[in-house]
Parts: structure tokens; sequence; C-alpha cells
């Protein structure tokens, strides 16, 4: 995403699973050897799918250094493959699907669903940030969640713009490289826009209650996506994924749309293709992931376990060095 209403898009995902609570919990289990998220996927007809697990924002002016392995997958790649490009939207049309599912009837006021603790702690909050609270009075619960977020991410020097999704996406437009999509924005937004008022409400409370731990939430999830910890990943991007407030949350936005991406990119792959894709890392790990999805169609699936993808700063630091790779046989490329 790559400015404007797009940038909705790309950090709702990440907003609202920080939003649910995970904050508080930064203190990860006991984890398993690291392993990057890479796969490979060759369907049965033989077409194959480089994933790569994204996290959708990132710190200005920083830059990707990918390791060898998939350097070499991009040059394979005939197109890139993202949840979603709200660029190809005209701007009155992703407009209107934002307004259509974040907004509240023009009659009725957020202060009006929400119960009278929860408006005056958004209350204060936007008076703190100095954002105006008339400009949220007609936001859905949700997206007044995802506005903290918005906030609490720039203060902190992230934007979506900078995400490992948006970096791939220049990248492929600087190569004409074509793009092609699992999802519209107005699937993303509905799956927002679906969720009963109690659950967007229990959203919203709980980013207000953990903004001020977002930033080094943030900044965990950067750390434990760059050195492969999905242990820690898991717990902060699912870890309320058993909470019975929260079940239609986890249903809407990682189930379903897990279900939907792995049936999509499926349907793609009937064309024999070989293409990359670059989704959140959280649809690609835990219980009913992407790449189990994939098995079940039918997939060979395979974990690059040492295929790390590296950020570095270009104005004060050369790319990373990548460490080299454990013994053993030399990747193949089937």
């Amino acid at each position: 995403m790559r400015g404007g209403a797009p940038a909705l898009a790309a950090a709702l995902l990440l907003a609202a699973a920080l939003g649910s609570g995970c904050a508080s919990r930064l203190a990860p289990p006991e984890p398993p050897p690291p392993a990057a998220f890479y796969w490979h996927a060759r369907a049965p007809g033989g077409a194959r799918l480089f994933l790569l697990g994204s996290v959708h924002v990132g710190e200005a002016g920083r830059e990707l250094a990918l390791p060898l392995e998939m350097e070499l997958d991009w040059a394979r790649a005939e197109e890139l493959v993202v949840e979603v490009d709200a660029e190809a939207l005209p701007d009155l049309e992703r407009l209107d699907t934002v307004q259509r599912h974040g907004l509240l009837p023009i009659e009725t006021s957020l202060r009006e669903v929400v119960s009278p603790a929860t408006w005056s702690a958004l209350a204060g909050y936007l008076r703190a940030r100095g954002y105006p609270l008339a400009a949220a009075s007609r936001m859905r619960p949700w997206m007044a969640a995802q506005q903290v977020a918005q906030l609490e991410l720039a203060a902190a020097g992230y934007a979506p713009e900078n995400g490992v999704d948006a970096w791939f996406v220049r990248r492929a437009g600087a190569e004409n490289r074509p793009i092609a999509q699992l999802e519209t924005l107005e699937e993303q937004l509905a799956a927002f826009g679906s969720l009963p008022p109690g659950v967007e409400e229990a959203l919203l409370a709980e980013m207000l209650e953990q903004a001020p731990l977002f930033a080094d939430t943030s900044r965990a999830i950067l750390a434990a996506w760059e050195r492969g910890d999905e242990a820690l990943l898991l717990e902060l991007l699912l870890g309320t994924r058993d909470d019975p407030r929260l079940a239609t949350f986890h249903q809407r936005v990682f189930v379903e749309r897990n279900q939907r991406m792995a049936a999509r990119l499926a349907a793609m792959a009937a064309d024999g293709r070989t293409r990359f894709v670059v989704i959140g890392t959280g649809h690609l790990i835990g219980p009913g992931s992407v790449p189990e999805l994939l098995e079940a169609y039918g997939f060979e699936v395979e974990r690059r376990s040492d295929a790390y993808v590296r950020s570095y700063d270009p104005r004060t630091l050369p790319p990373p060095t990548p460490a080299p790779a454990e013994p053993g046989p030399a990747p193949t490329h089937p």
C-alpha cells in the first residue's frame, strides 16, 4: 500500500491483532529452533509458489536484503501476488469502500454505540494526541481502533508504505512485473465491517488500554519476524485466538481469510506459472495456516528454514551479509 486510503488496508490487520490484548504478553514460551518465514509450494500440475511472510509496517528509509535463494526465486517468478493492491482501485472507489465499512450511519455517533467508559478513554486519548474528536465521531469502533493504531505507529516512526509487502510492490513496479491480489479491498474491510458490535468495542477498548505498549510491541514483532522467532510471533499475533470474546474476530480475520487465500492460490496455480507470494506472516503460521491448507489441496510444501530477510538503513549501513547455510545438500529448484 502506498499512502492515502490504501494505508488503511495495509495496517488494519496488524493494528487489530495488536489491539486484541497481545501487547501485554511480551514474554514468549520457550521457542523452538528459529526458521525463516519462507516456503516453497509445488502444485500437483507443476506450478510453483514462493511464499514469504510479511510484516505490514516498517521504518522509513530501511531496505530489505534478500538471501541468494530468495533472489533467485524472485528472478524465476512471473508474477508478484499480494493480499490486496488497493492502488489498483480508483480513488473514489477506495474511499467509498472505506466509508461503507468503516463509518456509522450519518445520524449515529460513535459515542452512542460504545460504553461511556470506552468513549471517555477514546476522547482522552485523542485529546492527548492532538487528534480532533469530531473526526472520529462517525467511525465504527473497529475503525477508531485502527486510527489509534495508526497514530501510535506514526509516533514510533512506522508506516504501512514501509512494510515488506509494500517494498515488493515497489520493486515489482520498477521491474514491470505483473502484480495480482488474493483479495479485494472490499473483502478485507468487510471482514472487519461484519464484526458484532461487542467484538468491535472490545478491540477498541483493548487498543486504548495497550496504546502505551504499542510501539514496543511493534518493535517486538519486527524483531521476531527478522530472526524467525515463530513462538513469539504466534503469541503476539494470535495469542487471543482462544478468547471467547474474540472468537468471531479470529474466525473472520484469520480462519476465513486463510481459507479464501489458499483456495485462490490453488486456482491461480492451475495455469502452471511460477509466482512469488507475499502475505502477512500471521496467515502462514499456526493451525489452519495457508501452507497447511495448500497441502490439503495436494501441494508439496517445504519450509526454507535458512531464507531469512534482513533489513538495513542504506544511509548508514551496508546490506547485511547473509549467514552461511548449514552444511547439507544444495537447495534445488524443480
